[in-house]
């Protein structure tokens, strides 16, 4: 029984799905550099179902490979590549390319996130010793101890 699997037609819809991903790392990087909460929480879950198609796709893949006698692996995906024509050929460098630029764009959109966390971190930072600044005094009027050996159960009064 031979199985049919059309590569160039997968490798095409890997490279759509790669595209839309790509697609939805560029909206998350202008989101980001924006401030776009709301934007940024529905390309969250876009993300996430593009990773799994991308996954199952990547699967499938694979699973060809191996059907027909090949690794399921880089060596593998080569030797197949090697015995098919060009226009597969160059769908395969085509997916290869968007898979490179998803990957950097989503590295940059990491470094982004943790400067927003870092920022954001220092602003709370900021405000909270705004709203707490030391606290030397509690609302009983006795010392919180903020200082070693200041006596941190005695009141206002009794320092006097």
């Amino acid at each position: 029984m031979t199985h049919h699997f059309d590569l160039l037609a997968h490798l095409q819809t890997e490279i759509q799905a790669v595209g839309q991903f790509y697609d939805t790392l560029q909206a998350e990087e202008k989101a980001l550099t924006s401030g776009d909460v709301d934007a940024l929480t529905a390309l969250a879950q876009a993300k996430q179902q593009q990773v799994e198609t991308i996954n199952g796709l990547d699967a499938v893949r694979r699973r060809h490979l191996a059907a027909i006698g090949l690794n399921a692996n880089a060596n593998g995906m080569q030797q197949w590549l090697d015995m098919s024509g060009e226009a597969v050929q160059q769908a395969w460098k085509q997916l290869l390319e968007l898979a490179r630029n998803a990957q950097q764009t989503n590295q940059s959109n990491g470094i982004l996130i943790q400067q927003s966390l870092k920022h954001n971190q220092q602003a709370l930072t900021i405000l909270m010793s705004a709203v707490n600044p030391l606290n030397l005094y509690g609302s009983n009027g006795h010392s919180q101890g903020a200082y070693p050996g200041s006596g941190g159960s005695r009141g206002i009064i009794d320092k006097a």
